[in-house]
């Protein structure tokens, strides 16, 4: 109960001294145009579920061992729910994180500069590659399931598609207002689970 506890509390401070860190920095620093899956991005996309779970754990943990029958079935219910609510969120940011773990976004509307590289090496440049064919933009049916949007963009490359996720860039909107304006087709696919 005590370790759920301090982890919890251990997960605040974080979530608080990386948002004031940010904002500090924000105020000194000029708009980025490079886009990565960092660790403040993640944790701001695991912040709800991750707090979900822990509340469940600390709310569920005494009744675990609770005298009776009924108040045991009772805590492994909320448990169960609670887990339930958060393991959609927790599973696709997991996958995404497998995805774009060593993708780098760079991508500056203003002056017209769109790059992708894995793995530090340049993978798609529409400059010298021209633009991809139509590209596939999956969005969550349901977004309010998994408390952040959850949604990616798959370039058709000749090597293979690139798909770029939420965990590099924060809103797609503007690199699929991008696209258009260019003359890129882009189809719009509404999912259930944004699972790739």
């Amino acid at each position: 109960m005590n370790f759920l506890r301090s982890l919890l509390e251990a997960a605040l401070t974080m979530v608080v001294v990386l948002g004031l860190a940010r904002w500090a920095l924000g105020l000194f620093s000029k708009k980025a145009t490079v886009y990565r899956a960092t660790p403040a991005r993640q944790l701001a996309l695991l912040t709800w579920p991750l707090l979900a779970v822990g509340t469940g754990f600390a709310t569920a943990a005494p009744g675990l061992v609770a005298a009776t029958a009924f108040e045991r079935w009772l805590a492994w219910g909320l448990l169960l729910a609670v887990l339930a609510l958060a393991a959609p969120a927790l599973l696709l940011h997991l996958r995404y994180y497998t995805l774009n773990a060593a993708t780098t976004l760079v991508f500056n509307p203003l002056e017209g500069h769109l790059q992708v590289a894995l793995d530090e090496v340049l993978a798609y440049d529409p400059a010298r590659q021209g633009w991809p064919g139509p590209v596939e933009w999956s969005r969550c049916r349901w977004p309010g399931v998994f408390w952040r949007r959850y949604e990616y963009l798959r370039l058709p490359l000749p090597q293979g598609d690139i798909i770029l996720t939420s965990l590099v860039l924060p809103d797609m909107h503007l690199l699929v207002r991008y696209l258009r304006h260019f003359g890129v087709v882009v189809v719009e696919r509404r999912r259930p689970w944004a699972w790739i």
